[in-house]
């Protein structure tokens, strides 16, 4: 599994080499091929879910009636009964919409997943971002009923627009999950007369947090300068690396570390309390991502 989020640059690469298996396949057939699932998230340059649900050799292609799938060397075809929309990728590979891509998805990724795809669809960088919140929650309303629509609800609730990478969007889960509030994301702060940004923080009491990846390892002098620089403005740093997110063990001592300094701050005890995503999502308590 990997612990990086792909820039445009790998992105582009993996959508070009799909794009070649995709003719490859679409020239053993006379029938227009619509791709789906990974297979038109690779052609749309969007990261790809983490978890291994699906044979991501295979071009997976989407159908409206059972009696469309043939055999056909290197594809895996998903019948829906539900309309969805297409788009057509340089001019000559057909896709399942992204929004609907999006909803076939809910079906078979976690909760956590489905939140990490969601935010991957809204990135920061207008070069990779595809939707809006606004949108999905316009395109879902309108979907009518359909398998793991509920899960497309509960994802709204937990996601944010305007995310860098799919790790951050899994470490801003983990302090949510024990009882802290959501994190602001990309929070901008001054740095020797410069903008920059904090993967997530909480500005109340000036605690930042930051998913530090491999690529870090390339530009660590810079890091530890700018953090010395916000250290030196009252901020408090917490560095999250990939093995604070391993399992559910880890999960707690990372929460447990944001919340000790939370009590430093304030000096007041901040108790945790596990919940899964499932109940943080509850429909009582959110409303599209806000706290009611």
């Amino acid at each position: 599994m990997s612990t990086e989020s792909l820039s445009l640059k790998n992105l582009t690469a993996i959508k070009y080499n799909r794009m070649q298996a995709c003719e490859d396949t679409a020239k053993r057939t006379k029938d227009e091929l619509v791709f789906d699932l990974c297979t038109s998230l690779e052609l749309q340059a969007v990261e790809l879910p983490q978890e291994q649900t699906l044979n991501k050799t295979m071009c997976h292609v989407a159908v409206r009636d059972t009696r469309e799938r043939h055999e056909l060397r290197g594809v895996r075809w998903h019948c829906y009964s539900r309309p969805f929309s297409t788009v057509l990728v340089e001019r000559r590979f057909r896709c399942v919409a992204l929004a609907d891509v999006w909803m076939h998805y809910a079906a078979i990724l976690s909760l956590e997943e489905l939140v990490v795809l969601t935010d991957a669809l809204m990135r920061r960088d207008g070069r990779l971002r595809r939707l809006t919140l606004e949108y999905l929650v316009r395109e879902l309303e309108s979907a009518g009923r359909f398998r793991g629509k509920k899960r497309c609800l509960q994802a709204l609730r937990l996601a944010k627009e305007g995310t860098d990478s799919s790790w951050e969007t899994r470490t801003r889960l983990v302090p949510m999950q024990f009882g802290l509030p959501c994190p602001e994301v990309n929070y901008p702060v001054k740095v020797s007369g410069e903008t920059r940004y904090l993967d997530m923080a909480y500005p109340q009491w000036r605690i930042g947090i930051e998913y530090d990846g491999e690529h870090h390892r390339y530009s660590w002098k810079e890091d530890s300068r700018r953090r010395e620089s916000l250290e030196q403005q009252g901020w408090m740093i917490i560095t999250v690396f990939h093995e604070d997110l391993r399992d559910e063990e880890a999960k707690g001592r990372l929460a447990q570390r944001v919340a000790s300094r939370v009590e430093q701050v304030t000096g007041k005890p901040v108790p945790l309390k596990y919940r899964s995503l499932e109940q943080l999502a509850d429909g009582r308590l959110w409303r599209y991502g806000v706290r009611s």
